[in-house]
């Protein structure tokens, strides 16, 4: 009997041992999970802060791309409160009408990108609720939460650089003082203008334009007048030829037209030539008198029977222009009318 006793009282320690050790435990299991619970809701409120406060402007979206996050410089980027812009679609918070494409189109395809596994940076068209127009960088990731898909969408506005861009490519293809393409522009068109050209069965023509006398109104009037003799001479030229054709200022007092879906003969070109020649012959007003200046034009054609390099149809254009100049002033030649 106590023997029994002393084993019943071995198992009972035994067992009071291992409960405590259990309690222990899940004390300590307790103690962490509590610990891991007040880091990630610290980590939650930096991440909130974070976004929050983020210099991009910061969308989350559910499955049919309506807003559930918007943060404030969302606010600041597209003018809509945050209580106004939760639980609204995004394409009538953000996506111009006509980018809509019927219903959530437009959304929907980037949501679908961004579902696929898409997580690259894409440019869009997005507008301000007061209707102004901004060109924003999106980076749109999916997340699966309870079994739903869920997307955030961080946006920067990069209106500013689009315009900064569009101004250089500007600059870089046109002459400043007269807002004419320059050589680069007509470098980049001849080759496009012969393709359509040789697709068509027409002609290309080429107008090369030195003006006689701007040096010496340039020389006794100054610079400013010479611009503003310049600035005059290309508003006539632009105003002179169709709207299928294209006018370049080369250089000082040289401009080049290019004359698209003409008849293969140069008889049409002498035409165009001689009508710009007179307009530019009409007097010009500048400050103090009127002067006059004429033209000397070179012409040369780029046929099906008969195709140049563009090189080479501006070198032939040239040539016939220094053969007009020497001719005379307001001469116009050609390989039919060599002056």
């Amino acid at each position: 009997m106590p023997d029994a006793l002393a084993e019943l009282e071995r198992r009972v320690a035994e067992r009071t041992a291992e409960l405590q050790e259990a309690q222990r435990m899940l004390a300590e299991a307790i103690a962490r999970q509590r610990v891991l619970e007040t880091e990630l809701r610290a980590r939650e409120a930096e991440l909130g802060s974070v976004i929050e406060h983020a210099s991009d402007a910061y969308i989350g979206l559910d499955e049919a791309g309506i807003v559930t996050a918007w943060n404030r410089q969302a606010e600041h980027t597209f003018g809509w409160p945050r209580t106004e812009a939760i639980g609204q679609s995004l394409e009538r918070l953000i996506v111009p009408p006509a980018q809509a494409d019927g219903g959530h189109g437009g959304v929907q395809a980037c949501l679908a990108a961004a579902a696929g596994g898409a997580g690259e940076r894409v440019e869009l068209p997005a507008v301000r609720r007061d209707g102004t127009a901004l060109t924003v960088e999106a980076r749109i990731r999916a997340l699966e939460v309870d079994g739903r898909t869920m997307f955030s969408a961080f946006l920067h506005d990069i209106t500013e650089r689009k315009q900064e861009q569009a101004k250089r490519e500007f600059e870089s293809r046109h002459d400043m003082l007269t807002g004419l393409l320059n050589r680069r522009a007509l470098m980049e068109s001849l080759p496009l203008a012969q393709a359509r050209a040789s697709r068509s069965g027409k002609t290309v023509g080429m107008l090369y334009i030195d003006l006689d006398g701007f040096k010496a109104v340039n020389d006794s009037q100054g610079h400013e007048a010479g611009d503003i003799l310049l600035g005059v001479i290309a508003e006539r030229l632009r105003l002179g030829v169709r709207k299928t054709d294209s006018v370049f200022r080369l250089d000082a007092d040289e401009f080049t037209v290019l004359l698209e879906d003409m008849a293969d003969t140069f008889d049409d070109v002498h035409m165009v030539a001689e009508k710009l020649s007179a307009s530019i012959a009409e007097p010009v007003e500048l400050p103090g008198r009127a002067v006059r200046v004429r033209a000397s034009i070179g012409i040369a054609l780029n046929t099906t029977a008969n195709p140049r390099q563009p090189e080479e149809l501006l070198k032939e254009a040239d040539h016939f222009m220094y053969r007009a100049k020497k001719a005379g002033r307001g001469q116009v030649c050609s390989a039919k009318h060599p002056c």
